[in-house]
């Protein structure tokens, strides 16, 4: 569904439960925090790598997570990121240093390769803190140029991850990683005091079409109306069925 259905979805239940008018600002903010629910939701999921319990209540879905990821696949960027020895003069066991504003790195790779290929750049082993120590003094699998290893914390910052390449002579690396970046927009054009929806200064919601029905469901959550998702299907099929007679 384009921002505009989603909209006229909301206003139709708001308008049967007596809900009010629904003004654009005030759909664009619930819309975002919609959207930002569902993607943490799935997060989580491809964080833990676990099929979450059936929650209770009038939505209740499992989600695994291959679908979590099909479900967020629009908020999965790739980033070359420069890391540096200098932040580590000193003290070796830091690694060249980098840092990333994101919500979770999925893989890395180092860059060697200015096509960034996945088939020619070299993966890269993310390590737990308490496993670093053992891995650079072992001499079996101590990290290296064929088999790098790194390690992701804070920074400090918000949102921002440190991440920390050994060996420390890389000095490029691409990051495969998870970021909210999204802002759900209604545009529109004011025609005779109403509203009438701009489509060019939309921005459309960026999580999978398949859950723009959940997105719906939320927003009206929001607004203290509970509905089933069988009830939008149903009413989406209607507006089908009235286009196409």
């Amino acid at each position: 569904m384009v921002i505009d259905e989603v909209y006229k979805l909301v206003q139709t239940f708001a308008n049967k439960e007596q809900r009010g008018y629904i003004t654009p600002s005030e759909f664009n903010l619930l819309a975002q925090q919609a959207e930002l629910e569902l993607y943490n939701k799935r997060l989580k999921i491809i964080i833990e790598k676990s099929q979450p319990k059936k929650a209770a209540g009038f939505y209740n879905e499992t989600l695994s997570y291959d679908v979590a990821r099909q479900d967020l696949s629009a908020f999965l960027n790739t980033s070359s990121i420069n890391v540096s020895q200098s932040a580590s003069a000193g003290s070796p066991h830091l690694g060249a240093i980098g840092g990333l504003k994101t919500d979770y790195i999925e893989a890395i790779y180092t860059a060697v390769d200015e096509e960034h290929s996945i088939h020619t750049n070299i993966p890269v082993d993310i390590v737990e803190p308490k496993d670093v120590a053992h891995v650079l003094r072992s001499n079996l699998v101590k990290p290296s140029f064929e088999y790098p290893i790194a390690l992701i914390g804070k920074s400090g910052e918000n949102e921002v991850k440190k991440i920390s390449v050994f060996p420390e002579e890389i000095s490029s690396i691409l990051v495969y990683h998870y970021s909210y970046d999204n802002k759900p927009t209604y545009g529109y054009v004011t025609i005779a005091g109403k509203p009438v929806f701009n489509f060019s200064t939309s921005v459309q919601l960026k999580i999978s079409s398949r859950c723009h029905g959940e997105v719906v469901i939320k927003i009206l959550e929001y607004l203290g109306v509970t509905i089933r998702e069988a009830e939008i299907v149903q009413y989406a099929q209607a507006n089908e069925i009235k286009k196409d007679s």
